[in-house]
């Protein structure tokens, strides 16, 4: 019987060693936000970060968007994610998406979507002119998503707002006269306006700009602890050897050029208890 069953172990070594390997298959990670006009540089990073811990002689991964369309709201990822329809988003943390999802704690623009352009319609140019303060711009009305976790800081920083379900509902919005001013990130603001290069009634407001607190993290369903260690790993090997930084100066020194936010004056909003790690609150390396 012990013989019988070194044979059959024998056996099996050899057939294992004729036998080619199982074929690895590249893996598909499903986004929710693709929309290059926005989101460009996460998904740049998405790649390289996918690039730099794929297995020695295996596959290449991909991404695939999750829709066709425009890309669903930030709610909507937040509910594919829960179940299990996309492998991660890239959005600003909360204390509920906290607890909820997994994430890897590190600002992926290192603080530079807390930088905020106004777009206002031209005929309110003199008016802006003349805000100064935060007690200024609360005698004026925005606009923003209603969706977006920042949505909050209107509230919270007592500034009057009306809400919409879409970037472009309320560009439609300010160009009719609705309120007087939508802010958006310093990659969103220009790109915008060539983007509805139709609605000649907007600028961007000169001379201003909102901070606050603002990260962005990748987040994904706690189910899929592996690949998170997998991109937790990954951006630390960019931190490191220098890509990060080099990504990010590619995909923006021309915008943060642009913006001047040395010129500007800058009106710093509260943004209260977000969850975030209070460690990163620092000055940006790219400001200067």
């Amino acid at each position: 019987m012990i013989r019988k069953l070194i044979c059959l172990a024998w056996l099996s070594t050899l057939l294992g060693l004729l036998l080619p390997p199982a074929q690895a298959h590249a893996k598909t990670l499903r986004v929710c936000q693709s929309d290059p006009a926005r989101y460009a540089y996460r998904i740049a990073l998405v790649r390289q970060i996918l690039a730099k811990t794929q297995a020695r002689g295996t596959p290449a991964d991909s991404l695939q968007p999750y829709a066709s369309g425009p890309d669903p709201s930030q709610e909507r990822c937040l509910a594919l994610l829960r179940q299990r329809e996309v492998d991660l988003v890239y959005l600003p943390p909360t204390a509920e998406r906290l607890a909820e999802f997994d994430v890897v704690p590190f600002d992926l623009h290192q603080g530079m979507l807390g930088y905020r352009l106004l777009l206002i319609n031209r005929r309110d140019e003199a008016v802006f002119a003349k805000v100064q303060t935060l007690e200024d711009l609360r005698q004026l009305q925005g606009g923003f998503g209603s969706q977006w976790s920042d949505y909050r800081l209107f509230e919270l920083n007592r500034l009057p707002v009306v809400g919409a379900n879409s970037a472009e509902t309320l560009l439609a919005m300010l160009d009719a006269g609705r309120f007087h001013y939508f802010h958006r990130g310093l990659h969103e603001a220009w790109a915008e306006l060539e983007q509805h290069a139709e609605k000649r009634n907007l600028m961007v407001a000169p001379n201003l700009a909102l901070v606050y607190h603002n990260p962005v993290y990748l987040m994904f369903n706690k189910a899929d602890t592996a690949l998170r260690q997998r991109f937790e790993q990954g951006l630390a090997q960019m931190r490191n050897d220098g890509s990060l930084q080099a990504l990010f100066k590619a995909s923006f020194t021309d915008t943060i050029s642009r913006a001047q936010l040395n010129k500007r004056r800058l009106i710093l909003l509260e943004a209260g208890q977000d969850g975030a790690d209070a460690s990163q609150r620092q000055r940006p390396f790219w400001l200067n």
